[in-house]
């Protein structure tokens, strides 16, 4: 059967979240023994019809679907969980003094860039879109256009933009306040964007992802997507609080940049409500509360992934019983 005719698609979706990737790079890593246990060995680029990631799950996103074949979905995750224990240090470093940096950060990024760049380069080196082993969408925003972009690969057609895989990696994790955003043209035409994170727009992709499915596949039935968060904070503000603030208040970060952090939770529970009532899809979704762990996305401090490492496992044991679903049906669909 051609793919536009596939009987069921499934789509694997990853949010944003900096450090907290750890997370589904821990599930996806046990995800692919249950599914190795049960004989079903079809690497990830071929299992999912549509990978798609926000920020960090884009990183994640690109590196499970960048050739060579021969690249084991092991040696993928093994690189990427090297990553973010060991890597995410120079990226977010730590400051000699961590008062001094906080009122920086008021006034101009908080990282460089530069150490975020540098790896990408390495492990991306002139990879395109082109080049990439299955349909991928990733969210960004453009500040030149002051709307959302979605970088996009479609195996079938070269109808969508170039781009350097390292340079949408790296659009889609400039996350505002933290890095400085990402200017890169397309290869296609020239065109010059001005790329920030895309989780200020669809920190979840999930439903980007679905909505990139129905057209590339549109005669399917069904759709079975795997979302995957990067652990989710509770948070509460006084309103008698809220009322006094103005513009410094909506976005300090030294209070979680409120606005920011307000459109990125409602877009994702807006989206997970339209999925949920889609009759054609089946979500599969995979969130951890981190009460009690630092939520930040830059603590990159040997203790917190070590909490975020202790997170994972606790999602994985939480879940047993939907992920045995969940591999019953990566693994009876009908092609």
């Amino acid at each position: 059967m051609t793919k536009k005719g596939k009987d069921i698609v499934n789509i694997l979706s990853i949010d944003g979240g900096g450090v907290r990737g750890i997370i589904p790079c821990i599930f996806l890593n046990h995800l692919r023994k249950e599914l190795d246990n049960i004989g079903n060995t079809t690497p990830f680029y071929n299992l999912f019809d549509i990978v798609s990631g926000t920020s960090t799950g884009s990183l994640i996103s690109l590196m499970l679907v960048k050739p060579p074949k021969e690249y084991s979905d092991e040696d993928r995750l093994a690189l990427l969980i090297d990553l973010y224990e060991n890597k995410t240090k120079d990226i977010f470093p730590q400051a000699k003094c961590e008062t001094l940096q906080n009122v920086k950060h008021l006034v101009r990024p908080k990282y460089s860039g530069r150490p975020l760049k540098k790896l990408l380069r390495q492990n991306f080196k002139d990879l395109t879109l082109r080049d990439s082993l299955t349909n991928l969408i990733i969210p960004s925003y453009d500040m030149i256009s002051m709307r959302p972009y979605l970088f996009k690969q479609h195996m079938n057609n070269n109808y969508y933009p170039n781009f350097f895989l390292k340079d949408v990696g790296l659009s889609s994790s400039a996350a505002p306040t933290y890095f400085p955003p990402v200017n890169t043209k397309s290869l296609s035409d020239g065109h010059t964007y001005c790329f920030i994170d895309g989780g200020v727009s669809c920190n979840n992709p999930s439903l980007c992802a679905y909505t990139y499915a129905k057209k590339i596949f549109p005669s399917t039935k069904k759709f079975n997507i795997l979302s995957l968060g990067t652990g989710e904070y509770e948070r509460s503000y006084d309103c008698n609080k809220v009322k006094k603030w103005g513009i410094l208040g909506w976005m300090n970060p030294l209070n979680k940049i409120p606005l920011l952090t307000a459109f990125m939770d409602s877009q994702m529970e807006g989206d997970s409500y339209i999925l949920n009532s889609t009759d054609d899809v089946k979500e599969y979704r995979f969130e951890i509360s981190l009460n009690g762990v630092s939520s930040e996305m830059d603590d990159s401090s040997s203790r917190n992934i070590s909490f975020l490492k202790g997170k994972a496992a606790q999602l994985i044991l939480l879940n047993r019983y939907q992920i045995n679903q969940l591999v019953k049906a990566l693994s009876t669909r009908l092609v």
